[in-house]
C-alpha cells in the first residue's frame, strides 16, 4: 500500500500532527547544547525580567491614564478616560475572520459605546500575532492592508519537503517561502518606525512566543523592538518575532532568536491577557496601590477569537495519525476555552476584590460556520471568512460578555 502524503492543517499549533517527529528517531540538526542548570537559570531569569518589564510598562500606562483622569475632572478632556484591551487569539488560516472583524468593527458609528476604540493594550498569538501589529496602529489602511493579505494567501505560503518530509533530520515538514516573504513585504522598516512612534510609548504591543529550549512561554513586547530595529535600521528580528508566534513546531521552520528555540505561542497560550501576572501587579491591583481611593477608570478586554469555540463534530477514522490528529485538536480547544474563562474569573476578582469596573467581551467564529473547500491557506475559504468577519464585526450585538461554555 502507498504511503501517503502527510497532511498540514493549520489552524495554530494542533496542526503539529507532525509529532511524527516523536515516532521517526534519528539524526537531527546540531544546536550548541546547553546543561539543564544553565536552561533553568535562564528561565527564572526570563521569568522575572518578564514581570519587571511587565510592571514597568503597566505602570507607564496607568500614569497616562490617570492624567487623562484629571484632565476630565478638570473639563480639559470631554470623555472619561477607558483603558481598551484588545486580544487577538491564534488559529492559522482562520484569521482571515479576525482581521475582517477588526476591519467591520472600524464601520461602527462612534456614537455607539462599543465603537471601535483607540487600543491601549494589543497583543497576538499565532496568526494573531501577524495581526496585531497592524490592529495597533489604528488606521484603515493597515485595516485594509491585513485583510487583504489574508483574502490573498499564495500558492507558496506553504511547501511541503515532500517526498522526503518525514525525514528525521528536517527543520520542518513544511517550508514557508511564500509566507515569509509576506511579512517581510508588509512589515517594512516605515510601519515598524511607526510603531516606535514615541506618541505610542505608554501603548503596549506584545505577541507571546514558546521557547522550546528552556519549556517556557516568552512574551515579546514590540513597541522597543521596534526602537531597536528603528536605531539600527535593521527590522528581520521584528519578523523573525513574529514568524516565530506563528511557527507551528514540527510544521513550520523555528526561529532562533538570542540562540533560544522559538515556535508558536500557541504551544503555551493561544491567548495572553496578563494573567502570569501576579494579581496585585495586574491593571487593578497596580492602579490601587499607586492612586489609593481613586476608582480606576474602565478596563475592557476585547477577545478576537479565530476559530470556532468548539470543534465541528466528525466521526474519526480509526487510523492513529487521525486519532492523534484529532486529539490535539479537541486538547487545544479545550485549554483555549479554558484561557477565556479564566479572563472572565480574573475580571471577577478584579470587581470584587479592587472594586474595579471591568468588562469581558469575546466574538468567534459561529459553531455551525463550515468552510466551503477542504485544506488549508485556500483562498475560498479565507475569502469568506474574511466576508464573514467583517460582517459580524459592523454588529456591536456580536460581542458575547458570557463565559464560553464546555
Amino acid at each position: 500500500m502507498a504511503f501517503e502524503k502527510p497532511r498540514i492543517r493549520i489552524r495554530s499549533a494542533h496542526g503539529f500532527v507532525l509529532i511524527l517527529v516523536t515516532v521517526l528517531s534519528g539524526c537531527s540538526t546540531t544546536r550548541p547544547d546547553q546543561t539543564p542548570d544553565y536552561l533553568m537559570r535562564q528561565r527564572a531569569q526570563y521569568a522575572q525580567t518578564f514581570l519587571d518589564e511587565t510592571n514597568e510598562r503597566y505602570t507607564a500606562l496607568l500614569r497616562r491614564i490617570k492624567r487623562d483622569l484629571d484632565d476630565y475632572k478638570a473639563g480639559r478632556r470631554p470623555d472619561p478616560p477607558c483603558i481598551d484591551y484588545l486580544v487577538v487569539s491564534g488559529g492559522g488560516d482562520y484569521g482571515a475572520f479576525g482581521a475582517g472583524v477588526l476591519k467591520g468593527w472600524r464601520s461602527v458609528p462612534a456614537s455607539d459605546p462599543l465603537a471601535r476604540p483607540r487600543f491601549d493594550v494589543v497583543t497576538g498569538v499565532s496568526t494573531g500575532a501577524l495581526i496585531a501589529p497592524f490592529a495597533y496602529l489604528d488606521d484603515p489602511a493597515e485595516d485594509a492592508r491585513i485583510v487583504d493579505l489574508y483574502r490573498n494567501p499564495g500558492p507558496d505560503w506553504i511547501k511541503t519537503r515532500w517526498p522526503i518530509s518525514l525525514l528525521p533530520s528536517n527543520l520542518s515538514l513544511a517550508t514557508v517561502p511564500g509566507l515569509e516573504r509576506e511579512v517581510k513585504k508588509q512589515v517594512t522598516p516605515e510601519l515598524v518606525a511607526r510603531i516606535a512612534d514615541p506618541a505610542n510609548a505608554t501603548r503596549l504591543l506584545f505577541v507571546n512566543t514558546t521557547n522550546l529550549d528552556d519549556g517556557s512561554p516568552r512574551v515579546f513586547y514590540l513597541v522597543p523592538e521596534a526602537h531597536r530595529a528603528a536605531q539600527t535600521g535593521d527590522v528581520s528580528r521584528f519578523q523573525d518575532i513574529l514568524l516565530a508566534s506563528s511557527g507551528i513546531p514540527g510544521a513550520f521552520p523555528y526561529r532562533e532568536i538570542d540562540g533560544a528555540m522559538y515556535v508558536d505561542g500557541f504551544v503555551t497560550a493561544n491567548i495572553t491577557f496578563g494573567a502570569r501576572v501576579p494579581e496585585e501587579s495586574r491593571l487593578p491591583g497596580l492602579w490601587q496601590r499607586l492612586y489609593p481611593g481613586v476608582p480606576m477608570p474602565k478596563l475592557r478586554y476585547w477577545v478576537v477569537f479565530n476559530n470556532q469555540l468548539h470543534a465541528a463534530p466528525i466521526v474519526v477514522p480509526a487510523r492513529w495519525l487521525d486519532i492523534m490528529e484529532r486529539s490535539i485538536e479537541v486538547s487545544a480547544r479545550a485549554g483555549s476555552l479554558t484561557s477565556m474563562r479564566q479572563l472572565f474569573l480574573l475580571a471577577e476578582v478584579a470587581r470584587r476584590r479592587r472594586n474595579a469596573d471591568v468588562e469581558v467581551r469575546f466574538i468567534a467564529i459561529p459553531d455551525e460556520w463550515r468552510p466551503p473547500k477542504p485544506g488549508a491557506f485556500i483562498k475560498e475559504t479565507m475569502n469568506d471568512l474574511a466576508d464573514l468577519g467583517e460582517k459580524i464585526g459592523a454588529d456591536t450585538r456580536n460581542w458575547i460578555t458570557e463565559p464560553p461554555a464546555q
